[in-house]
């Protein structure tokens, strides 16, 4: 019946039958309006266990560093730089970028310092603060701060900091005379389908040990605003890793030494790593912070590194955010498997999946399994050669080296020239799986 109906005088509606009809629609009035106090109260409930929901990392394995952590902060709180850019993937300048960037970094840095103080973290407990893709830090944290962080609902992360050491490889032979000689142009490339000089607007970051930075067969970008250290002194490599990667994606098409698939390509030096070729995630992920602060979209990320992180590794790695935040953006990262002759997915960053990014296994010169290399199809994507790999090194010179990190620059190398993703041409069989070989 309508409610109006029972304000209008008919005269055969007694008045008893009127009364019972206001109790009637006072009586359904109270009962909306405590059902309504009852979803609200529900609601209010659900909010107050929501944010009382204690955040735990995924794993507890892998070489911990003790009291130390990597926090992501929710974007609805805190949201990364990029995000006060409007389409930041149509942006071709390098230093426009650079410009917006610090400009934003700065007040995305204010509101997490802001955050810890009123959290009770010191300065001198917050050992880095990333900004770009995702806000967060990583902190040295009593067991109560960690604790309370743990509920706070402005945190969406938390993760254990972890040691990181390169993946075991093997050093075969080091050649200081290689740059005396013809240049060679190694099975690696050829697998590869061969060299090609390469344009010089899309950069290849090696996120590594460093770079020889006056290696006369690289095109190292020296400038101080984009190359980088993150484990002290400056980004010359002291290791022979990160030089030896460098080469591979992108030694010079000159006479001498080797020649890159991506040759002439900028490398960008980014170093995490010490001269002993350790260092941790919360390092690299600021390395890979500073990368997403400068990269255009086109740009390569090559990361021959990584460590053992554990089940649920490619959900709860702390390098997900970031990395997946590079390959949306434009920018295509390049990650090794790992040399534990182990499945890839308990490894990190190798267990990221993501758009634009690529794990990569290694296979030998003659496109056979390499026995050290890590193995999965999930989370890998592209085998490449990594045994016996002949590239630049320390000092000038030249070396051979066998491992993942070896393959995963020739990946790199192909997304510079390619500005895509590599091609498939052929596969190698492991384990009663196919993987496919990266061609340009």
């Amino acid at each position: 019946m309508p409610i109006t109906e029972i304000f209008y005088y008919k005269p055969e509606v007694s008045i008893t039958s009127l009364n019972v009809r206001k109790m009637n629609f006072i009586k359904t009035l109270c009962a909306i309006f405590f059902f309504s106090l009852f979803i609200i109260s529900c609601n209010q409930d659900s909010i107050v266990e929501e944010s009382k929901q204690v955040i735990t990392p995924q794993s507890a394995e892998g070489d911990i560093i003790p009291d130390q952590y990597i926090v992501n902060f929710k974007s609805s709180a805190i949201p990364g730089a990029l995000s006060y850019i409007d389409q930041p993937e149509n942006i071709r300048d390098r230093e426009t970028k650079a410009a917006l960037m610090e400009e934003n970094t700065a007040i995305v840095t204010a509101q997490i310092k802001s955050f810890l103080d009123q959290e009770g973290i010191s300065e001198d407990a917050i050992l880095y603060v990333y900004t770009a893709i995702e806000a967060g830090a990583a902190l040295r944290l009593t067991e109560e701060q960690f604790k309370n962080l743990q509920s706070n609902p402005t945190v969406n992360t938390i993760e254990f900091d972890r040691s990181v050491s390169l993946p075991d490889f093997t050093i075969d032979h080091i050649d200081e005379d290689g740059g005396s000689r013809a240049q060679t142009t190694p099975c690696g490339i050829t697998n590869a389908g061969g060299a090609a000089n390469a344009g010089t607007s899309r950069w290849i970051w090696v996120v590594d040990t460093g770079i020889d930075l006056d290696h006369p067969d690289l095109n190292v970008v020296t400038n101080s605003t984009y190359a980088k250290s993150y484990v002290g002194g400056s980004p010359n490599d002291c290791n022979g890793h990160g030089t030896h990667c460098a080469g591979t994606a992108a030694a010079r098409n000159n006479s001498f030494g080797v020649v890159g698939v991506a040759a002439n390509a900028p490398v960008v030096p980014i170093r995490v790593l010490n001269c002993g070729g350790s260092g941790s995630t919360s390092g690299i992920i600021a390395g890979l912070n500073h990368v997403a602060t400068y990269d255009l979209p086109g740009d390569v990320v090559n990361m021959s590194l990584g460590g053992y992180y554990g089940g649920g590794c490619a959900n709860g790695s702390s390098y997900k955010s970031v990395i997946q935040g590079l390959g949306n953006a434009g920018t295509r990262v390049a990650i090794a498997a790992g040399n534990s002759a182990a499945n890839a997915a308990f490894y990190q960053p190798a267990c990221v999946n993501g758009n634009r990014v690529y794990t990569v296994s290694s296979m030998t010169c003659g496109k056979s399994w390499s026995s050290f290399s890590n193995y999965n199809m999930n989370p890998v994507d592209y085998i490449a050669t990594g045994s016996s790999v002949y590239s630049t090194y320390l000092n000038g010179g030249y070396a051979t080296l066998s491992g993942t990190s070896m393959a995963t620059p020739h990946v790199a190398g192909i997304c510079q020239i390619r500005n895509n993703s590599p091609r498939s041409v052929g596969t190698v069989y492991k384990n009663g799986e196919y993987y496919p070989i990266a061609k340009r």
